[in-house]
């Protein structure tokens, strides 16, 4: 399947290159709509954020959500093709990178920046993964290989959790006999049976696939409704240095799409961080302070 895309913002670091003089980080600018060549470039770009997400008025934050909006529906689309096989064996998106700083489809920006995109490209093209589909009320699973090992008597451990990490239901599901050379679809659930009396607006789907020996093959994040209609609480987020190019981000509560941001290359960013949970990020020069956002900044 090709070519595909949609548009997102740069980072702050190459929308700021537009300009010789002091940036002016404003939507109406003129110099930042000159740096958006599709017509209807910022209509459509606004069409689907106010489907999907809070429009924040502040340049930053819209800058934040716009990446997001571009990262989900690529996301989207490659786990739509990925669950096709063996009728669909292939996705590649439009596009790679850009020749000037630009509103564009590309997912790393001119200054090689990596947009919330290319992360996302390196999650959704991981060898093994599992990817859920919802379909008139009834979830849908499918573990996906494109390694060299087989799978060998997988199956899915999921749980539903809370924002503040209280797990309301666990449930295991194996194969349905639908067994094809690369992927494995699983028994289906009725959400309602899955969440039960839960609102669905507070809690996720964490899925784990796992081997006959309990290892952990995959995992992912499922959410039951649209960003913008999450219930989130606002999250504690602590940073602690590790070393001059090493950090440790921890969460009390879900922290959705955690963006760290300064002027260095993160080894991971725009990411779910779980409640009650850490992660070690690299940095590709040292950085005297690493700020962070995360999607509850935008509805508040």
């Amino acid at each position: 399947m090709s070519e595909y895309g949609f548009q997102g913002m740069p980072s702050l670091e190459a929308v700021k290159s537009m300009f010789s003089e002091k940036p002016d980080l404003s939507l109406e600018n003129p110099a930042i709509k000159a740096h958006e060549k599709n017509a209807r470039g910022f209509h459509i770009i606004d069409g689907y954020m106010n489907r999907d997400y809070a429009v924040p008025t502040d340049f930053v934050k819209y800058n934040y959500v716009s990446q997001l909006l571009q990262a989900r529906g690529i996301q989207i689309a490659i786990e739509a093709h990925r669950r096709a096989k063996p009728y669909n064996m292939g996705t590649l998106y439009w596009q790679l990178n850009d020749c000037w700083p630009v509103i564009s489809w590309s997912s790393i920006d001119y200054l090689g920046n990596w947009k919330a995109l290319h992360y996302q490209i390196k999650r959704s093209f991981q060898n093994q993964v599992i990817l859920t589909e919802e379909k008139d009320g009834i979830l849908n699973f499918y573990a996906i290989n494109d390694d060299l090992k087989k799978f060998d008597d997988v199956y899915v451990e999921m749980k539903v959790v809370k924002f503040n990490g209280e797990i309301l239901n666990e449930i295991s599901t194996v194969p349905d006999g639908k067994i094809l050379k690369g992927i494995v679809q699983f028994d289906p659930i009725e959400i309602e049976n899955l969440i039960q009396d839960s609102n669905k607006n507070k809690v996720f789907l964490k899925l784990s696939l796992k081997d006959r020996n309990e290892k952990i093959i995959a995992e992912s994040i499922y959410f039951f409704t649209k960003p913008k209609d999450l219930k989130l609480t606002k999250p504690n987020l602590k940073i602690k240095k590790i070393s001059s190019t090493e950090i440790e981000i921890s969460t009390d509560v879900l922290a959705k799409d955690v963006y760290l941001m300064g002027n260095t290359h993160f080894s991971d960013n725009f990411f779910d961080l779980l409640p009650k949970n850490s992660k070690r990020i690299t940095l590709s020069k040292p950085l005297e302070k690493v700020e962070t956002m995360s999607l509850w900044d935008t509805m508040n």
